[in-house]
């Protein structure tokens, strides 16, 4: 059965993604909510990366890993949207850190399946190894490879963001009370922080510090135990957009993202107020209602039934930051190609989930 509360956390991510790239700093509600938002990757990767778990027990490994590098691959039509030409200057993305968490939990529950506590550990020994490579110098060679990838700089690499979906594990497996007390040890030990004059640096998404990630287990663990708290009938009826949102979480990010675009680019009467939460909200609705029976027409859902159409689209992602120029060129084309990709990607996936390679041998009769 599905899971709603996962749906329902995942649309709620999508509310605060909206909060967070619009970027709106205005006045105090606003830089609060914008503050807020900034978690939204947090609770997303910890949703997504539950995903590991079921996929653990039903799919063998050779077609989850193809799978999950086609999407680290296909995912960097959204990180052109956002850094231009992705060949001049790779830099992990949020698709690309969701391939490579839901793939790495995989391996782990498939091979391990460890115990709830063990995520949590591994979640807080992965900020702490984030804080250890602080203290490294940053000429070293080695650290310049690493960088945009492994270690920061760059958007979402792989030390710290690949704690949230350890966290995730734990907060969905562990009995929900557990969530409630992990949610008040780090409200506990933020007050603690700020009582002793400790510099938190709570906001600080983009260089993680102890107050943030403090906060992200506050909210994550906060937002888990609420969400599994509330009786499935009840969060079908009173939350149905969100669930709606939710389950169209792909495409809500590239519809959105690409509104954000054009809207700063050519509406400037409407960027940097209050109007851009409603017109981006609204319209990004409006064409994840539009689309998929548009392209359905076209015959495009037809096409990506096929497997060779999936190596198309990957083959003009990965070209487009080649040939096209960036601006609108490049963002358009990707934002188009992302679409498509967040639309059948459950087409690709159920092709390459199951593929299992080599074969195994068949048993000889005596």
């Amino acid at each position: 059965m599905r899971d709603h509360s996962l749906d329902l956390l995942k649309g709620v991510a999508c509310v605060l993604m909206l909060l967070a790239h619009t970027q709106l700093q205005i006045d105090l509600p606003s830089k609060a909510l914008t503050f807020l938002g900034s978690f939204a990757p947090i609770l997303f990767f910890a949703v997504s990366g539950i995903t590991a778990n079921v996929q653990a027990q039903r799919y063998p490994v050779t077609g989850i890993l193809l799978t999950y590098v086609m999407i680290f691959l296909l995912g960097l039509s959204f990180a052109s949207m956002v850094s231009g030409n992705v060949w001049a200057s790779f830099n992990m993305d949020i698709l690309q850190i969701i391939a490579v968490g839901v793939l790495t939990l995989y391996l782990v529950q498939r091979f391990i399946d460890p115990r709830p506590w063990t995520h949590l550990a591994v979640a807080v020994a992965i900020f702490g190894l984030k804080l250890l490579t602080d203290l490294l110098p940053r000429e070293g060679w080695w650290l310049n490879l690493l960088a945009n990838v492994v270690l920061e700089p760059g958007n979402f690499v792989i030390i710290p963001w690949l704690f949230p979906f350890f966290l995730g594990m734990y907060c969905h497996l562990a009995p929900n009370r557990h969530n409630l007390w992990l949610a008040a040890v780090a409200a506990l030990a933020l007050v603690l922080g700020w009582a002793l004059g400790l510099p938190l640096g709570i906001d600080n998404r983009w260089d993680m510090t102890v107050g943030y990630f403090l906060f992200a287990l506050l909210i994550t663990a906060l937002a888990f135990f609420i969400a599994r708290a509330l009786p499935p009938a009840w969060i079908r009826r009173a939350f149905a957009p969100l669930l709606w949102l939710g389950g169209q979480s792909l495409l809500f990010l590239y519809v959105h993202m690409g509104l954000i675009w054009l809207v700063r680019r050519y509406s400037e009467g409407i960027w940097g107020t209050y109007w851009i939460w409603p017109v981006v909200g609204l319209l990004s609705v409006l064409l994840m209602w539009v689309l998929p029976p548009l392209l359905a027409r076209l015959g495009i859902a037809r096409l990506m039934r096929w497997l060779p159409a999936w190596i198309l689209l990957l083959g003009l992602v990965l070209g487009a930051p080649l040939v096209l120029p960036a601006g609108a060129p490049l963002v358009l084309t990707q934002l188009m190609l992302g679409i498509v990709f967040s639309l059948y990607y459950a087409e690709m996936t159920r092709a390459l989930k199951g593929i299992t390679w080599p074969a195994p041998r068949a048993r000889e009769g005596r």
